[in-house]
């Protein structure tokens, strides 16, 4: 009965999926897709297609561990499929932008990729067994942290809250070489604390020269002083013309700056040095029963960057990861679509990228939802600041000393030494290959003016050196 339940139910999604593919949007305003400008119709569906999305999966092997008979997750697990959309979505650009690589042109460190995001094989789903490294990010091992916290059982809805947690626990208990160099912070009601991030991207936890300089305190006094008025905020929000964009964009360079010379003032430049990335989830509420029409308006400001990593978010009980918009619709990985487990590599991988972009209209978005953002160095949290105090007027995000967080404590010479090993790792087992090597998916490639910040991404070599950047680069 239960199989007949879950066929009936993976028909319907199905049907409501390719109904929903028919309708296509065409620019009228604009457009932005992971922090890139759309320009043309045409580049929608050139970006939606190069974006990893994970959907429902049936025929798994029955998970054990909760004595559960369940073989697909279809009607329950798009919360946990968005979660592994977003992890997959930070590893890609992870190993882009720190490690310089870029997945599309290793169509062997892909597949790697794309293997943490499996179903379980046997041995996985069977009880008390735990293979850390083959399937990093499988729905088993979510199952397992989400029992084990929240005693949720296979066949519960899970929250954005609960997600990011899980992702989060996984990333702290678990030795995936392809996380190495990366951090994940989430902060929760749309308190941001930029201790945290700090400690987390310079892998510290207070001054340990003489200096003892490490005040957030005084940084976040000075940083109110530099508050830019309500009328340029309300400027930046609805995209009115009256201030010059030279005028405007000389401003905000200058605020920038100011930040800058904040940071060399109260945060010990000896020992504070950037030494990995860190990826941050903005759990927030945008409304009450439906969502403030001004944080759509800033929402979409943040898409525009090119450190937004995508968005955790859809229509109520119907998660979505959310890539972007155009115009008034935000364009949506939907995993709503019921795909088999059981594949070759070939398949498995082609059926991890969509083939169509789905849209959803902006005032239909549930009031909960999770931004995230890849920052990869200083210049980048200095943006997100400077972001984030544009915003301030409306109360989107606010800087506070969050009482609960504790340092990671990680052991940064630890994660160095795994940084450059794996360094050397892909240089030695990807790299080389790929110029013999073309990746078999039906997909079109690149257009360059949309993702290519130069056509060497993987020819270039990075060390320990390179991510070790300091102050004066500001």
């Amino acid at each position: 009965m239960q199989s007949i339940q879950h066929q009936i139910l993976s028909t319907w999604y199905c049907a409501n999926y390719n109904f929903r593919a028919l309708f296509q949007y065409e620019i009228k305003e604009e457009g932005y897709i992971m922090g890139q400008e759309i320009k043309r119709n045409e580049d929608i569906l050139n970006s939606v297609i190069h974006t990893i999305r994970f959907t429902y999966r049936q025929g798994f092997q029955a998970y054990q561990c909760q004595d559960s008979n369940l073989t697909s997750d279809s009607g329950w697990g798009c919360v946990i499929r968005v979660g592994q959309m977003m992890m997959a979505e930070l590893l890609k650009r992870h190993l882009k932008h720190f490690y310089k690589v870029d997945l599309f042109q290793v169509p062997n460190l892909l597949e790697d990729v794309l293997q943490q995001f499996n179903d379980d094989d046997e041995k996985e789903s069977q009880k008390g067994i735990i293979i850390k490294a083959k399937h990093g990010f499988s729905i088993q091992k979510i199952m397992r942290i989400a029992f084990k916290e929240w005693g949720k059982k296979p066949g519960e809805w899970y929250s954005p809250n609960q997600i990011v947690q899980a992702i989060y626990k996984i990333l702290s208990e678990n030795n995936i070489p392809y996380c190495y160099g990366i951090g994940f912070v989430p902060f929760y009601e749309s308190q941001i604390d930029l201790r945290a991030i700090v400690q987390e991207m310079c892998m510290i936890d207070n001054c340990t020269c003489l200096k003892r300089v490490f005040s957030i305190e005084q940084f976040l006094k000075e940083l109110d002083k530099l508050q830019i008025t309500k009328e340029e905020v309300v400027q930046v929000i609805h995209g009115k013309d009256s201030i010059k964009d030279e005028c405007l964009e000389g401003h905000s360079e200058k605020y920038k700056i100011d930040i800058a010379n904040l940071f060399k003032k109260y945060i010990c430049e000896k020992c504070f040095i950037p030494s990995r990335a860190v990826a941050i989830c903005l759990l927030s509420r945008i409304g009450c029963d439906e969502p403030n029409p001004d944080y759509i308006k800033a929402i979409q400001q943040f898409m525009k960057k090119s450190y937004f990593a995508g968005m955790l978010g859809g229509k109520p009980k119907k998660a979505n990861f959310i890539v972007g918009f155009v115009d008034n619709q935000f364009v949506v990985l939907d995993p709503h679509l019921v795909q088999e487990t059981k594949m070759n590599p070939d398949e498995y991988v082609k059926s991890c990228f969509p083939s169509e972009a789905l849209f959803m209209n902006d005032t239909d978005i549930d009031c909960s939802l999770g931004l995230l953002f890849y920052l990869q160095n200083f210049q980048d949290l200095i943006e997100l600041i400077y972001d984030i105090q544009v915003h301030q007027q409306i109360n989107f995000f606010s800087f506070v000393q969050l009482q609960h967080w504790r340092y990671s404590g990680i052991k940064k010479e630890q994660q160095l030494i795994k940084i450059k090993e794996f360094q050397d790792s892909l240089n030695k087992n990807y790299i080389q290959q790929q110029q013999s090597q073309i990746l078999n998916l039906d997909i079109s490639t690149y257009p360059d003016e949309l993702y290519c910040e130069n056509n060497q991404y993987t020819h270039q070599k990075s060390t320990i050196k390179d991510v070790n950047s300091s102050f004066e680069e500001l």
